[in-house]
């Protein structure tokens, strides 16, 4: 199984940090080899690094990487049809050299974390 994590983290005046880690499992790009595998998942952190918030606090979708760089977003199965508007603000296109296409499972989730006084977020010393 490969996967990455991706966060972004936003501070709230109520001591709190809002995470949203990205999860993206590239196994049927595997068989394309390990290099394109690879820039598969980079092509995706790309799209979801933005991510400050996520509607409802969780997403799941699955995004194609097609031959001629162009990247199909769908939703998964089983899950409703909203893809986070964060992602589609970007241009759906990737710069992998695919002979076939490749299809990315994408798993998105919103976490608030309370921090404490000495986390340095107020410009405090580290």
């Amino acid at each position: 199984m490969r996967e990455a994590i991706a966060e972004s983290a936003t501070a709230s005046p109520a001591r709190a940090v809002q995470v949203v880690n990205a999860t993206i499992l590239a196994n049927d790009c595997q068989r394309l080899g390990r290099a394109n595998a690879e820039m598969a998942k980079h092509a995706m952190l790309d799209l979801v690094e933005g991510c400050s918030s996520i509607p409802n606090g969780s997403a799941r979708f699955e995004a194609t990487l097609q031959t001629g760089g162009r990247i199909e977003i769908a939703a998964a199965p089983g899950q409703p049809g909203v893809v986070p508007i964060c992602v589609l603000k970007h241009a759906l296109v990737h710069k992998v050299p695919l002979l076939k296409p490749c299809r990315l499972d994408v798993r998105m989730e919103e976490t608030r974390l309370p921090i404490g006084p000495d986390a340095g977020l107020a410009g405090g010393t580290h």
